[in-house]
């Protein structure tokens, strides 16, 4: 049996592929930035060796990588081929390509519905709580048998390292197939390293690769990997056209929560805030710069109006956690 659960807040979407009630693929929209398949106009602001740069209207960079014949200054159609991906220490602009005149323009919740009905068009879409979703990507690790699988996000890709006691053929069997499920799971791209553990033995390093692949049959992503090698590791590359849950939850640090993922989250927590009272948000400076900037008026407008009362935030460096909502009493 498969199922969507959603969960939708002002500013984000998520999502989640269900299958005989297991959760198998998680999916983040964050609305405030290009989304994959939008098209628009934006401004050529430089060409370079690596392609042109054209600035949208909320003023981000995004790349078409290729020739464009219109001069610097003038205003081209584009449309997006590939998001914004935050790595740690650095922001990928998005990447898109020229066309003629965009479409008539589909707004984010359009977006969406088309994401959704990729996953299973067969199933429809049921609202629920997913507030659990991150345990496992903030931890860091997943324990899988005897095996304890640690995941790390680096400027090169994504690295796995595999613990345990026992038998190093069974720890990196369980591995194989609690890695895939990860993969699948953060909806993983771009380059991923696994450190197995060492076996000297060709034939089982084989069936080790082997089972990897047999349980990342059902993963609709396409990917290439190398064998595994004297030393335990295993490269595995995938299409990225979109960040990770991982890079969309911890932005450009390695494992800490980026300040949009704080302030999207402070949003959520306002419009499902009860009671009448003024709702005053409590967080960092930078997240509360982030929650009253003019690009995120409109987030602030969404909770408001789910939440039925006036957001007030203040900027409190000694914050515990990502932040806090405070209900008023009335």
């Amino acid at each position: 049996m498969i199922e969507i659960w959603t969960d939708t807040a002002p500013g984000e979407r998520r999502a989640a592929l269900v299958e005989n009630g297991k959760i198998v693929e998680i999916h983040l929209q964050r609305d405030l930035r290009p989304i994959l398949g939008q098209q628009a106009t934006g401004r050529l602001d430089r060409k370079t060796p690596a392609g042109a740069y054209v600035v949208d209207g909320s003023g981000r960079e995004l790349l078409i990588r290729k020739s464009i014949d219109s001069s610097e200054g003038a205003y081209i159609s584009y449309e997006i081929t590939r998001e914004e991906i935050a790595e740690p220490g650095r922001l990928k602009p998005a990447e898109a390509k020229q066309v003629e005149s965009p479409a008539a323009e589909a707004d984010p919740d359009q977006l969406w519905s088309r994401r959704l009905a990729m996953l299973a068009a067969e199933a429809e879409p049921e609202p629920k709580i997913l507030d659990d979703l991150f345990d496992v990507a903030q931890a860091g690790y997943s324990v899988a048998g005897n095996a304890i699988v640690h995941f790390q996000r680096t400027k090169a890709g994504l690295v796995f390292d595999i613990d345990g006691t026992g038998d190093p053929f069974t720890l990196n069997s369980a591995a194989a197939c609690e890695i895939a499920r990860l993969l699948r799971l953060f909806q993983i791209g771009g380059m991923v390293m696994i450190d197995f553990v060492a076996m000297e033995s060709k034939a089982k390093r084989q069936e080790v690769a082997e089972q990897f692949d047999a349980a990342s049959a059902a993963d609709r992503r396409p990917f290439e990997r190398s064998a595994i090698n004297g030393f335990g590791l295993m490269q595995v590359v995938r299409s990225r056209p979109r960040p990770s849950v991982l890079d969309q939850i911890f932005g450009t640090s390695i494992r800490a929560l980026s300040d949009e993922t704080k302030a999207l989250w402070l949003y959520r927590d306002v419009a499902r805030s009860k009671g009448f009272g003024i709702r005053t948000v409590t967080a960092s400076t930078a997240v509360t710069n982030l929650m009253l900037s003019a690009e995120w008026q409109t987030v602030r407008a969404q909770c408001e109006r789910l939440a039925g009362a006036a957001v007030t935030v203040i900027a409190d460096e000694k914050c515990s956690g990502y932040g806090h909502v405070h209900v008023a009493q009335s």
